[in-house]
């Protein structure tokens, strides 16, 4: 394992009744690296992202955060940290709040030690992504793609070591992709804020990520750069076809 690892994932085992749904799974994702994770429907990826934010404890294994132990720890507690922030599959804005208040949240429940106040640090999220335009907009009339990056942007505002993005391109169009991995980049770049990310559009995964991560059947199979990872035969047989 990485010596430089912002998360490590440790010989992670996780089932649900008599379904192995995490098989001893281990990677790191390091200081500075964006990390795509990717497999078929139920290869475990959701899982993943919620025993990392301790929404399920393994059954066995670790997940450390910039070496301190992490899982069964609360998961405001790791938020308030400055520890581990998330999207989800489907959007979980607050409709009738504008976009500076939906990102208020974050900032207000984030990190407890800051360098600014909390409205500042919520405007600065909302100034990344793109959207300081529609701050005072409510979501409730923002498009599908403006309300995945304005919770991208709640995210940041916790001001995390790493964020994790789950499938923040389903339903989006080519133009509002690339918009996306725009952001995606600046987080890293701009913010010193590593990624992992999951992701079924597997292009922008292997154009984007600076390793990729493979999961089949609960197992890790596969760990390497975009470009091993795509001719790996193992790979090609279980997901990429």
């Amino acid at each position: 394992m990485s010596a430089k690892a912002v998360l490590r994932f440790e010989g992670i085992h996780k089932a649900f009744g008599g379904l192995q749904v995490l098989q001893d799974v281990d990677f790191t994702v390091d200081h500075g690296e964006i990390v795509g994770l990717i497999g078929p429907n139920g290869a475990g990826k959701s899982t993943c992202f919620n025993v990392m934010t301790s929404i399920y404890r393994p059954d066995q294994g670790e997940v450390r955060l910039a070496g301190q132990r992490i899982d069964g720890m609360r998961p405001d507690h790791i938020c308030r940290r400055g520890g581990v922030a998330r999207t989800f599959q489907l959007v979980r804005t607050f409709q009738r709040m504008t976009a500076l208040q939906n990102v208020m949240v974050g900032a207000v429940y984030g990190r407890n030690v800051r360098t600014k106040p909390a409205e500042q640090v919520a405007r600065d999220a909302i100034a990344l992504v793109g959207l300081a335009d529609q701050s005072a907009r409510q979501a409730a009339h923002m498009t599908l793609s403006d309300r995945r990056l304005l919770e991208i942007a709640r995210a940041l505002a916790t001001e995390p070591q790493i964020v994790l993005l789950d499938e923040p391109m389903a339903g989006l169009n080519a133009t509002e992709i690339e918009q996306l991995l725009t952001v995606i980049r600046r987080i890293r770049d701009e913010r010193s804020i590593c990624v992992l990310w999951v992701e079924h559009k597997v292009d922008a995964i292997m154009s984007t990520c600076d390793r990729v991560v493979v999961l089949d059947g609960g197992r890790k199979i596969a760990d390497g750069p975009p470009a091993a990872v795509a001719t790996d035969l193992k790979v090609i047989e279980a997901y990429l076809g």
